[in-house]
């Protein structure tokens, strides 16, 4: 009867001691973090592995010169291009004169309802959203001086600076800070007003060319401007923090 109890005590008794299944835990949760250190790891190298196979290389364009080409996804900008876009934009928008831009010829302007606009600043809308360029040029119209078309006043945007892009969803936010430096060329004075704007892009497919060697300047002109792939969805005040 004694050796009986006592074998049923003994049955009662774990197979392995409480030290041993405190291990056996700990092995198998070490087990579990290798693995997904191990998948970690190679959805790494794979990601590497496809960076590594973009490849760059050099182009000739027709006029003799060479660019560096890299493979990159449809939306990828570089900082330089976004940053370069912007400063077109500031240029084409707020450069006013009696010339067009880059010639000797006069500037008609380009009429709206509150008056006209420089022709440079029509184009700079050809880089924003289609609508919100319609409602902006209309605003810009009001900006600008009657005494611009006849030669009377000019006006010369003045970049101090234009931040690096920051990445918002798919698209970017780029800070600028400048001056409309406006002149009256009869009486010799100055007129200098802030224009610092938070901006935000977005990518857009890139058209390739459509016309031909018959085609005219203006649609020529429109797939330049358009060629960096960027396009203007919203402006703000800009507030630093």
């Amino acid at each position: 009867m004694q050796l009986f109890k006592n074998n049923f005590k003994n049955a009662n008794q774990p197979i392995l001691p409480r030290t041993r299944n405190i291990l056996a835990i700990c092995f198998i949760a070490l087990t579990g973090l290798t693995a997904i250190s191990i998948i970690l790891d190679l959805y790494s190298a794979a990601r590497v592995n496809a960076v590594a196979k973009r490849e760059t290389t050099f182009a000739q364009l027709v006029d003799g010169s060479t660019m560096y080409i890299s493979e990159e996804e449809s939306n990828f900008r570089y900082p330089q291009v976004i940053k370069g876009f912007i400063k077109k934009w500031l240029q084409l928008a707020l450069n006013w004169d009696q010339k067009i831009p880059g010639t000797d010829e006069t500037d008609p302007g380009f009429r709206v309802d509150q008056g006209k606009v420089p022709l440079g600043t029509y184009f700079a809308t050809l880089l924003m959203e289609p609508e919100f360029g319609k409602a902006s040029l209309q605003e810009i119209g009001e900006m600008v001086p009657s005494g611009v078309f006849s030669g009377q006043k000019r006006q010369t945007v003045v970049i101090s600076f234009i931040s690096e892009p920051r990445q918002i969803g798919d698209g970017w936010e780029v800070d600028v800070i400048a001056t409309r430096l406006i002149v009256d060329l009869e009486i010799g004075q100055d007129e200098r007003i802030p224009f610092n704007r938070t901006i935000r892009l977005r990518p857009v497919p890139i058209q390739q060319p459509t016309y031909g060697e018959d085609s005219n300047a203006y649609e020529k002109k429109v797939y330049e401007l358009r060629s960096a792939g960027l396009e203007i969805i919203e402006m703000s005040e800009y507030l630093p923090q």
